[in-house]
């Protein structure tokens, strides 16, 4: 395993953010182009893996990881999302995942964690499935980021409140991702400070999602909390003690 990633070139970058900004309209080309981006320089092996994609959505990540040779378990808690998306997918929760201790190689999660209300859970269950030695990769858009609000941004940075209530009085209810409901606010210094408490993973690496080559950022408080955009956490399921 490596850590290292390869950034993306400054043209791939561009298109990304091109794609990006046609995402409300037109999703699909964004999240595939992503998929494939995040998959071609995945820092685990996926080859003969046993998967879990938490918050698969529509598939489009669990298809690239099985094109990579992955064996792909795919699980959302909304059976909208799972519309058109793998067949054999299953609805369940996050903070209760239908899955066996220790029954797959590596976790994948990508941008699902600012939708569950239990940060800590979800940690908890991403622990529990993994095989000791396993993997996790987990993404996501933290709350202060220029994205954090989702649908109300750029309200969300008077809060999920206030910045709920100010979107509803100028522009009317959000299509969906409304905070408390659909979208929490998570952090990246609490859950930094979370996962050292987690005694069955390991943080092996934090960086931004789309300049990974900036990883000072996210040690910097305050200034990683709006600058990252979007943060990827690489895990390592503990060994347990004999």
């Amino acid at each position: 395993m490596t850590s290292v990633l390869t950034p993306p070139s400054g043209r791939t970058r561009r298109q990304m953010f091109k794609l990006f900004l046609a995402e409300k309209r037109d999703p699909i080309p964004f999240y595939e182009a992503l998929a494939t981006q995040t998959v071609g320089s995945f820092p685990f092996e996926l080859a003969g893996m046993k998967i879990l994609d938490l918050g698969c959505g529509p598939g489009h990540f669990s298809r690239a990881l099985s094109d990579a040779g992955a064996t792909v378990l795919a699980v959302d808690f909304d059976p909208v999302e799972l519309a058109g998306g793998p067949t054999d997918a299953v609805a369940a929760d996050a903070h209760r995942l239908p899955l066996a201790d220790g029954a797959v190689d590596g976790v994948f999660c990508s941008n699902m964690l600012e939708h569950a209300p239990g940060t800590p859970a979800v940690f908890d269950e991403i622990a529990r499935v993994l095989k000791p030695g396993g993997w996790a990769w987990v993404s996501w858009t933290n709350w202060y980021s220029p994205w954090g609000g989702h649908e109300i941004t750029p309200f969300h940075y008077l809060g999920p409140r206030l910045g709920l209530a100010a979107y509803r009085s100028m522009k009317g209810e959000p299509r969906k991702n409304v905070p408390g409901e659909g979208l929490f606010p998570v952090h990246i210094g609490s859950t930094l400070a979370l996962l050292r408490r987690q005694q069955r993973l390991r943080l092996m690496d934090a960086y931004p999602r789309y300049y990974p080559s900036q990883r000072w950022i996210v040690r910097v408080p305050g200034v990683r909390e709006v600058l990252t955009w979007n943060c990827v956490l690489l895990l390592e399921r503990v060994v347990d003690a004999a």
